[in-house]
Order: structure tokens, then sequence, then C-alpha cells
């Protein structure tokens, strides 16, 4: 019978083997390849994070939206030293993308982004004391990729694969421990900070949910609340703080400006105009007040696009005097917001919540969101004529993306997640389940926090919920895990007692 036993491996009484023939350095190899072999970057995270990239692969190139051009071109300034304009968004994701913003290194991306999502998930479901072999946790990645929206955005070139990101790591933030470790508690902290600074809506989401969080720990367990809440409440606010700093910091460097975003009161009056509500607070301050804007009442259309990205919108036609820095179009637009909030806030409401469940439901591959982008292309000429010619021949510029059928299956992934979620969820109440509970309410929070914080701030849009509805189906698979488990290890109980009997 042959000796199963490694090299260098002793025997039942103690002697070492030699190495079988063939030269050392193939042996070393060999060796070394089998260490890196066991780690689970190798076996479970890289695998999973080549299975997310399906829809970048079958597009040609990494998907792109039209904002996607400024964040590569923010990225292409810093990596060659220049002034980054960063007027629109934070300069946190650009940064992320420095390493990537090569005519080699952008196809990557869609690999980075899948990785970051793979070991945030296995973070989670260990939080939750769901346990997946490596085949299991490749089999929910294979599922995830081709049933839910996740490779549509782990797969573009912008940050919404970071919504979810933030998501989840609010709940291994708030309730990972003692399952995750005190080092990876560390590493989930950093990648949180990272993850709330990339866009300007994760800073809302994560302080609801950091509040709500925190709430549940204290009224769970109120006789150890102070001496474990404090530590607790300074250690899951730390990444919010350091998010805030991220953000403030270039924009006091490069403008001296102690602000989070430069444009934030041109966005929510935008939004104010999207809803006709701006226009009426207009009507009556116009008679006393001379804003700029009271002169161009006649093309303040109830559209959150026309506003901002039109050439006969609000904001472009400021578009000089605002790169300058001294606009008054800019230096007028809170005053606006403050008034119609002041004068509208009843419609404000109204409007915020009825928008907020319209966009609960509202998912899917939206077509303008995967089609042809003049600034996605300047971009790629900065990169150079060989990204132009790929970038042109990607499937979402050729038309040639199955938009229709993916939002079928999107829909139809999220329906089952929710079907398995309600037949689940009687078996797994308990003390005995927390860890998942608090993960499905963590994630279902955090999806309605979503819908509510964009349509306050924004406008409806599919875009926004369906890069965070992949949850949905990932919260079922942990319940369901979680269910088996318990039955499974009730049925070996019962065995037991009935073999002692």
């Amino acid at each position: 019978m042959a000796d199963s036993r490694s090299p260098g491996e002793p025997d039942d009484i103690g002697r070492v083997p030699q190495r079988a023939s063939g030269s050392p350095s193939r042996w070393r190899l060999t060796s070394r390849l089998r260490r890196v072999g066991r780690h689970a970057w190798v076996r479970r995270w890289l695998p999973a994070a080549l299975l997310t990239c399906v829809v970048a692969l079958y597009n040609h190139f990494p998907l792109t939206y039209p904002d996607a051009g400024n964040y590569i071109l923010n990225a292409y300034d810093l990596a060659h030293g220049q002034r980054p304009w960063f007027f629109f968004r934070p300069l946190t994701y650009g940064l992320l993308l420095v390493p990537f913003a090569t005519p080699y290194t952008l196809w990557l991306l869609p690999l980075a982004q899948g990785f970051l999502v793979a070991v945030v998930v296995d973070l989670a479901l260990r939080g939750a004391a769901v346990s997946l072999s490596c085949c299991g946790f490749l089999l929910l990645f294979a599922g995830l990729s081709a049933f839910t929206s996740l490779p549509w955005f782990s797969g573009q070139v912008m940050p919404d694969i970071l919504t979810s990101v933030v998501i989840l790591l609010s709940y291994v933030t708030l309730w990972g421990e003692p399952k995750v470790s005190g080092p990876e508690q560390w590493v989930a902290g950093g990648l949180l900070s990272f993850a709330v600074a990339s866009h300007l809506s994760h800073f809302p989401l994560f302080g609801i949910l950091l509040i709500a969080g925190l709430a549940s720990r204290a009224i769970i367990d109120p006789a150890g609340c102070w001496r474990r809440f404090v530590p607790l409440a300074l250690r899951a606010s730390a990444p919010l703080a350091v998010a805030v700093a991220m953000v403030v910091g270039p924009n006091y460097f490069l403008h001296g400006e102690l602000v989070l975003s430069r444009s934030s009161s041109l966005f929510a009056l935008a939004h104010l105009v999207g809803d006709s509500l701006a226009q009426r607070y207009l009507d009556r301050a116009c008679a006393i007040r001379r804003y700029m804007l009271c002169g161009e009442r006649s093309n303040l259309h109830g559209d959150v696009d026309r506003f901002l990205w039109d050439p006969a919108g609000g904001r472009l036609q400021h578009e000089p005097a605002l790169r300058r820095g001294d606009s008054t179009f800019l230096r007028e637009a809170p005053d606006i917001v403050l008034g119609t909030l002041r004068q509208e806030w009843p419609a404000v409401i109204q409007s915020s919540l009825r928008n907020g469940v319209v966009q609960l439901g509202a998912i899917g591959a939206d077509p303008g969101d995967h089609g042809f982008s003049a600034s996605v292309e300047r971009a790629m000429e900065r990169l150079g004529p060989a990204m132009v010619r790929a970038y042109a021949a990607s499937g979402q510029v050729r038309g040639a993306l199955p938009l229709q059928a993916a939002s079928f299956v999107q829909y139809t992934g999220v329906a089952v997640g929710l079907l398995v979620l309600l037949v689940c969820l009687p078996g797994v109440r308990g003390r005995a389940h927390r860890p998942v509970q608090a993960l499905i309410s963590t994630v279902g929070l955090g999806l309605v926090i979503n819908a509510l914080v964009v349509a306050s701030l924004a406008m409806v849009h599919p875009r926004y919920q369906s890069r965070v509805v992949w949850l949905v189906p990932l919260a079922a698979v942990a319940a369901a895990v979680q269910l088996r488990s318990a039955r499974n290890l009730a049925g070996r109980g019962g065995g037991r007692t009935g073999a002692t009997a």
C-alpha cells in the first residue's frame, strides 16, 4: 500500500522518510504552492471574485455609467500629479481607481471589486454564525452572479457597489463579535470608513444604521449595557469620523472649504426643482429677493436631470463660473434650499415618503444606464486610443447587453429570496439565532434607508435600489443555511437521546 504521507512528515515510529526523487527546487515550489493554496483568498475569495466578473466579461469591457468618466479623470489626474476637479463627487473613489487608471489595469477593476465583495460577504456570514464550506461559498457566489444584480455593479466603474458593502460592514461592526476576530474588526472598520466616504448618500445610510444598531444592542442587553455599550459605540462610530475626515480633508486642502461637498446645495436644489417645490418658493421670494434664478424661472421644469445635466438647464449655464469658484448661482443655492424647506416642509416630507416607497420597488437594469456616454469616451481618450477602441467595441456601446432579460432575472431572484425568507423566518426565532436575525434585520433596514435617502436627496431611479437589492437573496441563503444547521443539530441530538434511552 502506498504511503500517503507528504515528504518530511514522520511515520508512526518517528522516522522521517526521504523526499521523493526530483529536483529540490521543484519540491520547494510544490510545497510553496500547497501553502498558498491553504489561504482563504485563494480557495474562496479569488474564485468568488472571478464569478462576479461574468457581466463585465460578457460586455468585453468594465461596465460604465456616465458618471464613471468623471471618476476616471479624477484618478488619472491624481496618478499624474495634476489637480483633480472633483466638484460633484468625493475624491475617495477616485483614489481607489488610481492603480486602475491605465490602459492595462482598468480591466482588473471588476476583479478587485468582486474580491472586496467576497471578503465582506465572508465576514458577514461568519459574524452571523452561518457556516459555508469552500464549495458552498462558491455556489453562493455563482447563484448571486447568475440571478442577482451583483455582477452588474461589482463589474462597473462606479462606487455603487460600495453601498451594499456599507450595509454588510455595518452589521459586522455592530454585531460581528465574537465570531469576527479583533484584527478582522480593524480591517472591517477600515473598509467601512472608505466605503462610507465614497459616496455622500452613504453618510446618512450608515448614520441611521449605526443609531438603530446601537439602540437595538442596548435594548437586547440592558444589564451589560454600559460595560459593553460604550466601547462598542466608540468603535462603531470611528469609521464615520474617519470617513468625514477623508471627504472634508481634500476639500479643505485643495479648495480651503471645510465641507463634505461643495455641490450638495446644487443637488438639493435640483431635487426640489424636480418636485416643483423650489418654483413655488421662488414665486413668492422673487418679489423681495433678487436671486439669479428669478430671471430663469420660466426655464425651471420639474425634472432633476434637466436641471443638472441638460445644456438648457439651470446648472450647466453657470458651469464656467462654477469652475472658477466665484459662482453667485452656487452661493445663492443654500438660501433657496433652506427657504423652500421652511415654506414647503409638509410637501417635502410627503414627497420623500412617496418617492421612497416607489424607489423601494424600482429595481432592474435601466437601458439608460448601459449605453454610450460622451464623458466616458473623453476619459478613455486620456487613457489612449486603444481604450477608445475597446470602449467602442463593448457590448453596452453596441447595444448588445440583454437588459430586459437581466431585469426579469433580477426581479425573479428577489421574489424567490423574499419567499425563502418568509418560509425560514419562523424557524430562526429565539436567542440562539440572534446573529442571523440581526443580519436579516440590518439588510432589511439598509434597503429601506437607502430608498428613503436617495428618494429624498436625488430622484427615483432603478440604479439606486438595484445596487443593494442583491442582499435580499444573500440574506435568504443565510437564513436557509442557519435553519438547516439547526434542524441537523436537533436531529443528531434526538438520535443520541433515543439511543441512550
